[in-house]
């Protein structure tokens, strides 16, 4: 990441969150470097303390080409990836909405219909990742994002 908030073709705008593994960034792909008009991505920045760790590398490079393997409305789709950066890094769609979590601490329960449309959703979701041979090991509230068109 450049002093100006530049990962790749995209402008860093806010952090959204930070895990194990690194920090994620809301950004603007302002000429559509991503295949597809100006839009906002979601980005993912490796940890730098990571860098240099060639476990943590390969981890990372795993995760990008199984997240290029999934294919639903139901995932956020991979759209750029470089792995031979400074801090390597991947970019996908960004869901604007509220995580599950944030919205049940707000609202609190769903109601029966939302939930279980939700269920479906996740469950067709899970289909395709496990398809891809994949396992999310990680699908908690904090992890699912309430978007306007799903989650």
């Amino acid at each position: 990441m450049d002093p100006q908030g530049q990962v790749g073709p995209y402008r860093l705008i806010e952090q959204l969150g930070r895990g194990g593994m690194g920090e994620v960034w809301l950004a603007d792909d302002p000429t559509g470097a991503a295949g597809s008009t100006p839009r906002r991505v979601a980005v993912k920045l490796i940890d730098p303390a990571m860098v240099d760790d060639a476990a943590w590398l390969a981890r990372f490079a795993r995760e990008v080409d199984a997240t290029r393997r999934v294919d639903s409305p139901y995932v956020a789709r991979l759209l750029d990836a470089d792995l031979t950066a400074v801090r390597p890094w991947l970019a996908s769609t960004y869901v604007a909405g509220p995580t599950l979590e944030a919205h049940i601490s707000r609202h609190g329960p769903l109601a029966t219909g939302a939930l279980r449309a939700l269920g479906a959703a996740l469950a067709e979701a899970l289909v395709a990742i496990h398809d891809a041979g994949v396992v999310h090991r990680d699908l908690t509230p904090r992890n699912v994002v309430l978007g306007p068109d799903g989650p």
